[in-house]
């Protein structure tokens, strides 16, 4: 289960430590039914993560999608997981603070 609350009309969502190939799988589903059933803004808080794979850069993008009329952001990334975003060139494609 991933932590999730709305705040601020947006649903944030909270993970932890490795965002890897391994647990990206076991949050997949789980995530995008959050995502379909929420009609505000979404955030994606990454203050306890400390990698993140490329199968986490697919949900960013799938969530970015799904959120597009409503806004996506990443918030609290550190700088090595900004440093992924921003080699993957998906720094462009939405907000990673």
């Amino acid at each position: 289960m991933i932590p999730t609350c709305e705040l601020q009309d947006r649903l944030v969502v909270r993970f932890e430590s490795r965002m890897d190939t391994a647990r990206c799988a076991e949050i997949a589903t789980e995530l995008r039914a959050s995502l379909a059933a929420s009609p505000v803004p979404v955030v994606f808080d990454l203050e306890q993560v400390d990698f993140v794979s490329s199968a986490f850069l697919r949900l960013c993008i799938y969530a970015h999608q799904q959120a597009s009329g409503q806004g996506f952001q990443i918030v609290n990334a550190g700088p090595s997981v900004k440093r992924v975003f921003k080699i993957a060139g998906l720094d462009a494609m939405f907000k990673c603070e």
